[in-house]
């Protein structure tokens, strides 16, 4: 049997943005039927979290919509580990220009993308960015949730479409 298709969801610390990418995501998945041929994870393009629990407001933002953050531990993207994954999405263009330089082939670049990309409205705004909420407020987390799952209802169809579902 193959390995199920994989998303790393990527930001800098992995305790903000790419957890509330990957646990949605991850849900967004069961709920299409998929998330038995979908494996969802997270990462950061900084190391200076790892092993940590998601920002208590990272978590508290995904119980008030329904989404259980709890179980998260950062951990740093993994240059050598391209192979492993499908699709990468990058939260900002600081991470998809990190993530470019970390890429050794241009299979790899091909997997990188901009998580709101998948986002027509996004894309029609010229806005793919997520901002960073870590020095901000709670209405900062509650417009990356927004943002998010915006993007995460395009990469669900994405995923789809990629496995002929």
């Amino acid at each position: 049997m193959s390995r199920p298709y994989t998303v790393n969801y990527v930001c800098s610390g992995n305790i903000c943005r790419s957890p509330i990418g990957e646990v949605t995501l991850r849900a967004m998945l069961e709920e299409a039927g998929l998330g038995d041929r979908v494996e969802v994870v997270s990462s950061g393009t900084g190391n200076w979290h790892v092993g940590d629990p998601a920002d208590p407001r990272t978590v508290a933002t995904l119980e008030r919509h329904g989404y259980d953050g709890s179980a998260h531990r950062a951990a740093e993207f993994d240059g050598a580990a391209f192979d492993n994954y499908d699709l990468i999405l990058a939260s900002d263009y600081g991470h998809e220009r990190r993530l470019n330089r970390l890429a050794r082939t241009e299979e790899d670049r091909a997997k990188i993308r901009m998580a709101r990309s998948f986002d027509e409205e996004a894309v029609a705004a010229g806005d793919l960015e997520i901002p960073d909420p870590y020095l901000g407020y709670q209405q900062d987390f509650e417009l990356v949730m927004e943002q998010v799952l915006a993007a995460n209802r395009g990469v669900v169809n994405y995923i789809r479409e990629q496995l002929g579902a």
